[in-house]
């Protein structure tokens, strides 16, 4: 049952623009703000791309609408708090790039890499609360993490998440092919070694990579196998990309999946069951996003700890009563599974 004293979409807006508001403030938007402007070594009042951190390098020339080499203040802004596109709705140099955030192991590379797929919770929800999604947990394994917000270019939002898998789920595919196609031109990527995970509505995308052969293998946590509402609403995918020609893909789906019930995911396994190189594994007790234990870094807390500490109580609250409850157990074991999935079909 969900908890009615507060609402679990605030919460992941309130996560989106308390993340947001650690690069800028909303004064004059032309000026830099917070961690952008503290990045500002040269205090030319710009975002230089040897100055740039995290998605801000990761998203630099998106960013730089104008092309001058350098970010202002606005160009931050009307990229991650706007539509994620230059002013105008103009399409950014990039072509079909989107936001994301990357990490890396220690070291020079080339590393083998995971593109990770978020939740219906969004990016920033999806950090915060799904800990087998944070980048951390696959670069302490040794790989390197392409993280696409998917949902921002086309303001889609967790009211709103059935969209993903209808009316902009070709942009998406086109999108998600793009990173791919990033993290094969990256010298710190072993271009011939990359997988993906996705989580619950992820899980419909790391299908897309799997079916369509974009990755060397794929893992579906919880995934969406039924992207449409209603017992009588139809749409074919994800089981339409699935061919003689996919590649592996890992289901792991919990029996007492309240959101993405197991029957979906039966009915959708009868009909790609004579593909080859797809297994699945179905986990007694577990439900939806197993995995949810919301977390901040020690950092941030540190700041307020306060604030952050109700934060998360509430977000435990999430976990406990949104979706059908946390199994530290399950999320050590699908981690582990999906670890050896991608190392046996690694080359």
């Amino acid at each position: 049952m969900q908890n009615r004293n507060f609402n679990p979409v605030f919460i992941f807006a309130s996560i989106l623009t308390l993340c947001s508001s650690l690069f800028w403030s909303t004064g004059s938007l032309a000026e830099l703000r917070g961690k952008a402007k503290a990045a500002d070594a040269n205090q030319d009042g710009l975002l230089q791309k040897d100055e740039a951190r995290g998605p801000a390098a990761a998203n630099f020339e998106a960013i730089d609408c104008d092309k001058s080499g350098a970010l202002d203040g606005k160009e931050l802004y009307n990229f991650f708090r706007g539509s994620g596109e230059c002013e105008g709705g103009a399409e950014k140099s990039a072509g079909n790039i989107i936001i994301h955030e990357k990490a890396y192991p220690s070291g020079p590379g080339p590393f083998p890499a995971v593109i990770t797929l978020h939740t219906s919770g969004g990016l920033k929800g999806s950090k915060t609360l799904i800990q087998n999604f944070r980048s951390g947990t696959w670069v302490n394994s040794g790989y390197a993490v392409y993280a696409p917000n998917f949902f921002a270019k086309h303001g889609i939002t967790t009211s709103t998440r059935m969209d993903t898998f209808d009316k902009y789920r070709e942009d998406i595919e086109k999108e998600l092919v793009a990173i791919i196609a990033l993290m094969k031109a990256d010298p710190k990527v072993d271009s011939k070694n990359i997988f993906a995970v996705g989580f619950s509505n992820g899980g419909f995308w790391a299908s897309f990579m799997a079916g369509k052969a974009k990755v060397n293998a794929a893992a579906s946590h919880y995934g969406v196998w039924k992207g449409c509402f209603g017992w009588d609403c139809e749409n074919p995918y994800p089981v339409e990309y699935f061919s003689s020609k996919s590649s592996p893909l890992l289901a792991l789906h919990g029996d007492g999946d309240s959101t993405q019930k197991p029957r979906y995911f039966e009915a959708a396994w009868d009909q790609i069951d004579g593909t080859p190189k797809i297994e699945r594994h179905i986990y007694e007790g577990a439900g939806h996003a197993w995995d949810c234990f919301p977390y901040f870094p020690k950092s941030l807390v540190a700041k307020n700890p306060g604030k952050f500490g109700r934060l998360l109580k509430k977000l435990e609250g999430v976990c406990a009563n949104k979706f059908d409850g946390p199994n530290k157990a399950v999320t050590k074991d699908a981690f582990k599974r999906t670890l050896a999935f991608f190392k046996k079909h690694a080359k």
